[in-house]
């Protein structure tokens, strides 16, 4: 299973971070890969709330729905999922003096007869996550 997980200081504050970071109608401003993204719904972030991403690894172009599947002061999680792939988006914030330490942990996963593809998945994830990771750290400063 593909996995990565990205920690960052920003002196932001932590409610705005994770705020700013689980809104993921901003992760084209933040995230290469993602081609465009549009929030389902309106008003406060919330379990529930869900965001159209279309991401692109490649040559190809991948639909995803997530949905905010938990949601706390401290942490957010989003999942998105289709008929070959899973992903699982964990977001935290912990303070650190006057700013945040801020971990982005994700983790994809192809399904059934797919499954035999992860570790060529993990390869092509651990570059866009790199790209990724240096949208976040601009982001965050």
């Amino acid at each position: 299973m593909p996995h990565v997980v990205v920690r960052i200081t920003s002196p932001r504050p932590p409610a705005e971070v994770l705020a700013d970071m689980a809104d993921f109608s901003h992760a084209p401003e933040w995230d290469p890969s993602v081609v465009s993204a549009t929030r389902l719904d309106t008003g406060p972030l919330r379990v529930a709330s869900r965001f159209d991403l279309v991401v692109r690894s490649a040559r190809r172009v991948t639909p995803l729905r997530y949905e905010v599947t938990e949601l706390d002061e401290q942490h957010a999680i989003l999942t998105a999922r289709t008929a070959t792939l899973e992903s699982i988006d964990t977001l935290s914030v912990e303070s650190q003096g006057h700013g945040t330490v801020f971990t982005y942990d994700a983790r994809l996963t192809l399904l059934g007869i797919w499954r035999v593809f992860n570790p060529v998945l993990a390869v092509m994830f651990r570059s866009l996550a790199s790209r990724a990771e240096a949208g976040i750290r601009h982001r965050l400063s």
